[in-house]
């Protein structure tokens, strides 16, 4: 006969047992944040050195443009060899990718450092995404309520392994060259993919190569065809085109200060620690609050409300100050609040479409945002920097001016969103309980889990 006890201690059990399931992810996933923010601070000291300010929107439209294909070119390789043979290659891969980049790393190697800046995000998003693709195979037949838990642990363990990467980069600042943190970086990603090898050891995958039941084709008009669809993709490129230009205001400032390479890094390196640790903060005690408070409509509003605030504050001190704390407050909230909640704006389009939507919306239309408006940087640039010399003092006012009146419109948008959903879901009661309180997190890329759903 089971006793009262009995029940309890056997919850307790299945709540240990799911948070050492999460310890290897967890692992994983901080030490490639640690090994991200080493290598992106070493980049970004190095890059802003020479011409980088005036190749930075050439580097925002590669990005942007190479993406999609990359993260299409994973999936491919996924379904050729298998999730985790293509997990632990793309990991290896950034690892010897970065190692090989060292040695050419120096200020006023134009070229180098270019490709080097846009090498960085386009393969993390991969790592990260085939890194959350393991807990998701690892959680995948974990009660709902306590994979939350576990994917919150992972989420937090993604931030401080941020603020440990920043403060690694303080810390060895002053003595190393920014290139020898592109090598840490690159050790430390080697290291992740022996941990990720021997979590597959230790974990065999869930996945049993069936198509689900209930599978149908979509289609791009179809799916859109619905006015939350649209806004889901309005909110997404206008969120991407004010991040932008947010990024390059804060790089503008930076470059302009000419602190040198060591003193780019440690600048850099505060940054990241204060980006970070703020993330983790909001994300630990503020997300929580909110979504109890204001529900998922309402927390869809607090990034662009931050944002106009920010803006604002801009407009009127247009500052390095003013910019730096614009872009961490942007920065703060994108990684933590609103990625958790955005991930859950999903939930009420219908199950065989979602995947799709995800696709073009954080796919293809961020990347379509963050594109015109590195267009319209690069066509500012050619203006006020004729034959790519730039002048002492950059004016980038307009830019804070076009921020806030693009924050203000996907306020509005954001705010319409809330009463479509009130009307397509209402009939469905039952959708709360089916996912509304599901908890996503951050350092996801949306594109590449969801295409790669399935593949074990």
């Amino acid at each position: 006969m089971l006793t009262p006890e009995h029940g309890v201690a056997e919850r307790i059990e299945e709540t240990s047992t799911a948070g050492a399931r999460a310890l290897l992810p967890a692992l994983i996933v901080g030490s490639l944040t640690v090994a991200f923010v080493l290598a992106k601070t070493g980049r970004d000291a190095l890059f802003f050195q020479g011409r980088g300010l005036l190749q930075l929107p050439a580097a925002y439209i590669n990005i942007g443009l190479g993406s999609l294909p990359l993260a299409l070119i994973f999936v491919k390789a996924m379904k050729v060899w298998g999730a985790r043979p293509a997990r632990i290659g793309v990991t290896l891969l950034a690892a010897v990718g970065m190692a090989a980049f060292v040695p050419f790393l120096e200020p006023g190697a134009d070229t180098v450092l270019l490709a080097f800046f846009i090498f960085v995000p386009a393969i993390f998003g991969i790592v990260f995404a085939s890194g959350w693709l393991l807990a998701s195979d690892i959680f995948e037949n974990t009660p709902k309520n306590k994979a939350a838990r576990a994917f919150s642990r992972i989420g937090a363990s993604s931030l401080a392994g941020g603020m440990i990467g920043g403060i690694l980069a303080k810390a060895l600042s002053p003595y190393l060259d920014p290139k020898w943190l592109v090598l840490l970086a690159a050790g430390i990603a080697a290291g992740a993919a022996g941990i990720i090898g021997h979590t597959h050891a230790r974990f065999p995958s869930n996945w049993a190569g069936k198509d689900k039941p209930g599978f149908r084709r979509v289609s791009l008009a179809a799916t859109f065809s619905t006015n939350y669809a649209r806004s889901l993709l309005v909110i997404s490129l206008l969120g991407a085109f004010a991040g932008l230009l947010i990024d390059f205001q804060f790089y503008a400032a930076a470059a302009s200060a000419r602190m040198g390479a060591r003193g780019s890094a440690n600048f850099f390196a505060n940054f990241y620690i204060l980006l970070n640790l703020g993330s983790l903060l909001l994300q630990l005690y503020a997300t929580p609050w909110i979504q109890d408070r204001i529900g998922l409509r309402g927390g869809l509003m607090v990034l662009p409300l931050a944002l106009i605030g920010g803006a604002t504050f801009v407009t009127a001190a247009a500052t390095a100050l003013s910019r730096s704390v614009l872009r961490v407050t942007e920065g703060g909230l994108r990684s933590s609040v609103h990625r958790s909640i955005w991930e859950q704006a999903f939930i009420p389009v219908d199950a065989p479409e979602r995947s799709f939507v995800k696709l073009v919306v954080d796919g293809i239309g961020a990347r379509f945002g963050e594109i015109i408006a590195a267009g319209a940087v690069l066509i500012w640039l050619s203006n006020v920097a004729p034959g790519g010399v730039l002048p002492m003092a950059l004016d980038v006012g307009w830019m804070a001016w076009l921020t806030l009146a693009v924050v203000v419109v996907w306020l509005l948008v954001t705010q319409r969103l809330r009463v479509q959903v009130r009307q397509e879901i209402s009939p469905k009661p039952a959708a709360r309980d089916e996912g509304l309180d599901c908890v996503r997190f951050p350092d996801q890329c949306p594109c590449t889990t969801e295409l790669g759903k399935g593949i074990g």
